[in-house]
């Protein structure tokens, strides 16, 4: 069970951005990164292609192609990959309820909200490049 629910999506979005990061001017294909994190190339194309239509990444084609960053990595908050996939955050409603019932009880919706508005505040300011270093060990070790 998870307490925080980020999709695979959200998640593979995350570290597809961090190993493009990594990959510097060379770019990295689809291929790479899906070898890389053990994920469906199929499902990864799907990410990669909403990442490129937000305009976070680019691609270049021919033997030498692959994924670049739109721009910066120190200019990315992983807020923003999470947002480019899931769509924009609704900060009056981060905590909901799946339930059926029509209780709320203060005490847990407060903590709740707590608890997500931290959850924001990191992905607001965390920057790609506070992960990228890690993607460049994953790189360097193939």
């Amino acid at each position: 069970m998870r307490i925080i629910g980020l999709s695979d999506a959200n998640i593979l979005g995350i570290h597809s951005m961090a190993l493009i990061a990594a990959s510097g001017e060379c770019g990295i294909s689809v291929h790479s990164i899906a070898e890389i994190t053990k994920c469906s190339q199929h499902h990864l194309t799907k990410v990669v292609d909403t990442l490129s239509k937000s305009g976070l990444i680019y691609a270049t084609r021919g033997p030498s192609g692959g994924f670049h960053l739109g721009r910066s990595a120190d200019e990315i908050s992983l807020l923003e990959i999470y947002e480019a996939i899931s769509g924009e955050i609704d900060q009056n409603d981060l905590c909901l309820s799946h339930s059926n019932s029509k209780i709320q009880l203060d005490f847990f919706k407060n903590v709740c909200n707590e608890l997500s508005e931290e959850f924001l505040k990191y992905l607001k300011l965390t920057k790609l490049s506070d992960i990228q270093t890690k993607a460049e060990k994953i790189l360097n070790k193939k």
